[in-house]
């Protein structure tokens, strides 16, 4: 049959790692928006937003 063929060795570690990479994306994400979120009344201004020098 042509499932056979789709799922080798090869193909099914290659699905197992396109899958774990994009959890790990997914959780990266997350864990980025979560540092965003500010305490009340923390003012500090992140690098990439400060106006830097002239």
């Amino acid at each position: 049959m042509a499932f056979e063929r789709l799922l080798t060795p090869r193909n099914a570690t290659l699905l197992v790692v396109s899958l774990g990479g994009g959890i790990i994306m997914l959780k990266a994400r997350a864990s980025a928006a979560k540092q965003k979120e500010r305490a009340v009344g923390d003012y500090s201004v992140s690098v990439d937003r400060s106006g830097g020098g002239v």
